[in-house]
């Protein structure tokens, strides 16, 4: 393909409603939360930059169904298209991939993590679909735009007379690559309303980016992203000047975006004190969030406070430290009650997530995840059930141990059907208390009547509806 002012479509396609697949595990949200589409927000910057024409439709979080889908594709007709297909809605994503191409021929590319754990064959179930690219596509894409055989590029997955073949994985972007990506934070307010996109957590509206790529820590069992797309402990970051640009720019270009959450895999304790002191000295008040482990110091956390660092969303995942220690967490209970101790010391706030369905797990450790959570307080907080993502070392020690029924764990004396009860009973007892009632009567807009809708959904999925998350 030559350089003709090319139409590109970056598709993130309908699925369930409240279903997110923007994040590092796609399931239908209980509180209706939307993260922005980073990974095709970072695409489609770089791709205007270098003079293509592009349409980003992100229908999960408009809430669009199939038909107006494809109204909306048809009506752009793009030259090639690349589909962000999830895990639990990959058939569904093949589905409307045909019925797309049927009145429209145009080149497909597949892209993103859940397309990243097995590209052969998610690629192999739809033999009109010729690509598909594994990890960080942005360079790949362009390179097929400017006319390069796909035989010739790095981390292409091509289908050819019914075989699949994998290229070679490229070099993981660095910081110079990092650095001349334009902003997504720019890209996206041209392209997207950001009242569809919320989180609990977040002032609303906000908008998501990312300072660097990869894990630094990387070793957790049950991680996505770290297993299948960036993996292992790899950590490319931008300049903090680059990094500092976009958040002056936010706050001069962007004025009805309140806070920035940072989606870096978590944000480490060192590179957090360097933005935070780089923030202060530029003069940016504009408020912010990240991704964190349970162990930064005191000192950091006052530092980040003081730049305005609003939440830290942080993964506790369970109160048994046997389980901590199987799943190379890394980190123990102890350290991560000290932890949030001193956040709140910090006059810091934190989302908590807390997990349910480690190998090892039992009712009666599932009930001390729930009472930690209890007394920990964090400020908000949620109880996934894990997702046995494949490529990871948890799907493949359930696998081994014949501990998966239909995609969810399932134990000996620990049922799913048991950790969606013991799920609906943590979030009534975390909310449903006398410690978040006064969390409203204090703050009666942020904690009620801006979270309506998450309330709409959250109600009557822990009470009445079937769990229908996963």
């Amino acid at each position: 393909m030559k350089n003709r002012k090319l139409k590109v479509l970056l598709l993130s396609p309908p699925y369930l409603p409240n279903y997110m697949r923007n994040g590092r595990c796609d399931f239908v949200s209980l509180s209706a939360t939307q993260w922005f589409p980073i990974w095709l927000g970072y695409c489609g910057a770089l791709l205007e930059k270098e003079g293509f024409q592009v349409k980003l439709i992100d229908s999960p979080s408009y809430g669009l169904s199939h038909d107006e889908t494809k109204r909306i594709v048809w009506d752009y007709k793009p030259d090639l298209m690349l589909i962000y297909t999830g895990q639990k809605s990959e058939q569904n994503d093949l589905e409307l991939t045909s019925a797309l191409l049927k009145k429209h021929a145009c080149e497909i590319i597949l892209v993103g993590p859940y397309f990243s754990i097995d590209p052969k064959k998610t690629l192999s179930l739809d033999r009109q679909i010729k690509y598909g690219i594994y990890g960080e596509f942005e360079y790949p894409v362009l390179e097929f735009l400017r006319g390069r055989s796909p035989e010739s590029i790095e981390n292409f997955v091509i289908q050819k007379n019914g075989k699949i073949s994998m290229n070679p994985p490229r070099a993981n972007l660095d910081s110079s690559d990092l650095d001349k990506i334009p902003f997504v934070s720019e890209f996206f307010h041209r392209h997207l309303d950001f009242k569809y996109y919320n989180s609990p957590s977040e002032l609303h509206p906000f908008v998501d980016i990312m300072t660097g790529r990869g894990c630094i820590w990387g070793l957790c069992t049950y991680c996505l992203w770290v297993h299948t797309f960036i993996k292992g402990s790899n950590y490319n970051t931008r300049s903090i000047d680059n990094v500092i640009e976009e958040f002056l720019y936010i706050e001069k270009n962007i004025s009805n975006v309140r806070s920035v959450m940072i989606q870096d895999d978590t944000f480490p304790e060192e590179r957090a004190a360097e933005f935070s002191e780089a923030k202060l000295k530029a003069g940016c008040s504009l408020p912010w969030s990240c991704y964190a482990r349970g162990n930064f110091s005191l000192e950091t956390m006052r530092l980040m406070k003081k730049a305005n660092c609003r939440n830290l969303h942080v993964g506790f995942e369970s109160a048994d430290n046997q389980i901590l220690k199987s799943v190379k967490k890394g980190l123990t209970k102890d350290r991560m009650t000290r932890f949030l101790r001193e956040s709140k010391t910090a006059k810091l706030r934190v989302h908590g997530d807390f997990a349910i369905g480690f190998p090892g797990e039992t009712i009666e450790s599932v009930n001390a995840t729930m009472n930690w959570a209890c007394e920990l307080r964090p400020h908000t907080a949620q109880f996934q059930l894990m997702i046995p993502f494949p490529g990871t070392p948890f799907c493949s020690d359930l696998e081994n141990k014949k501990h998966l029924r239909n995609g969810s764990p399932d134990y000996p004396g620990l049922s799913k059907e048991d950790m969606e009860r013991l799920a609906k009973k943590a979030y009534r007892k975390f909310y449903i208390s006398l410690p978040h009632l006064k969390q409203i009567i204090r703050h009666p807009h942020e904690q009620l009547f801006s979270r309506l809708k998450t309330y709409k959904h959250a109600i009557a999925a822990v009470f009445w509806k079937k769990w229908n998350v996963r």
